[in-house]
């Protein structure tokens, strides 16, 4: 009778990290667009704007998982003929509910001229994100 209770109690000691991680590493996933991002037309966030660069933003796209997190796969080309370090606050991803905000830290070399392609973290929302815009005028 004694060794039921221990299997029982072995059985719940291994299953429960397989329970956990199975949710901490939620799939990532595309976000399916169905407008154009150039046809948003929400109010301009003073308090959270991009720091100017000298990068152009080719292209990007929304990503997520079921928790809400989202993320962009942004590509991105050096204007310049020398190395750039981008920081966060370089980006600003805008959510359907029209807020603003910067991804998480992020420190991403550039090499001359180069064109890279990477995943910007901008945290938990209930709203997905429709855009990433940049300042390099």
């Amino acid at each position: 009778m004694t060794t039921r209770p221990i299997l029982f109690a072995m059985l719940i000691a291994l299953a429960s990290p397989m329970a956990n991680a199975a949710t901490a590493g939620e799939v990532v996933t595309f976000d399916r667009f169905v407008i154009d991002p150039e046809e948003l037309f929400f109010e301009e966030d003073k308090r959270i704007r991009p720091d100017k660069t000298f990068i152009n933003l080719r292209n990007f796209r929304a990503m997520s998982n079921p928790n809400g997190d989202r993320f962009a796969l942004v590509t991105v080309q050096n204007q310049l003929n020398s190395k750039l370090i981008l920081d966060s606050e370089e980006f600003v991803g805008v959510l359907a509910d029209g807020t603003h905000r910067y991804p998480r830290e992020i420190d991403i070399s550039l090499d001359a001229a180069r064109t890279r392609t990477f995943v910007l973290d901008f945290g938990n929302s209930r709203f997905p994100l429709v855009k990433v815009i940049i300042e390099n005028g």
